[in-house]
């Protein structure tokens, strides 16, 4: 695989893991030719990828680090909670390779069930909803934008009209650029220009 360690391709969604001891982890916190540590880009070419679940797997002791460097231990948990706050990837820990084998093995399981249908985007009910979430409610119905990518879009333009505005007006590229100001990374671009498409097509109802 050019991006992940492992892909699990399930009847219920595919899972993309990018897997890591604890001791590759810190290694790759240094900072490499491009002045960042190799994990941030490895991210960002996580966060890429379309359509599949991405997993980030920690393996291994985290009290390593006391034992066999000079490491903070308190510098990887900051790590840790900084992947999940800029990246939105989970971060799943084993303590060993046999756990990396059953949570795969529990991982891949899950994907082959058939479950229920099951929303949890504000569009599961639009009743009582203030101004805010119903914003957030029209700019979730734009094709695969989620919560996190509908809150910063809306952050980003300020509201409704103004990210509509902007999906008609703006390339691509730039809008990526504005809105990873708020999100934290650059939403994918297939996400951008497939929203850009349904904002733009003249569409005639019968």
């Amino acid at each position: 695989l050019e991006v992940g360690d492992y892909l699990l391709d399930g009847v219920e969604g595919v899972a993309l893991i990018e897997r890591k001891t604890v001791m590759d982890l810190l290694s790759s916190m240094k900072p490499d030719e491009t002045g960042r540590g190799r994990i941030w880009s490895q991210l960002d070419q996580l966060s890429e990828i379309d359509s599949c679940e991405k997993i980030l797997l920690v393996e291994g002791w985290i009290g390593l680090i006391r034992k066999l460097t000079r490491w903070d231990e308190a510098s990887l948990y900051r790590l840790i909670e900084s992947i999940q706050k800029s990246y939105i990837i989970p971060v799943v820990h084993t303590a060993d390779w046999r756990g990396t084998a059953l949570y795969l093995i529990a991982k891949y399981k899950s994907l082959q069930e058939r479950r229920e249908p099951r929303d949890l985007r504000l569009r599961a009910s639009s009743a009582s909803m203030t101004v805010e979430e119903q914003a957030l409610y029209v700019i979730e119905g734009l094709p695969r934008v989620g919560p996190a990518l509908a809150k910063a879009l809306l952050k980003t333009y300020g509201s409704v009209k103004g990210v509509i505005d902007a999906l008609a007006a703006k390339p691509t590229p730039l809008i990526r650029e504005e809105v990873a100001k708020t999100l934290g990374k650059r939403p994918p671009e297939p996400v951008i220009k497939q929203a850009k498409e349904v904002v733009l097509k003249r569409i005639e109802v019968c």
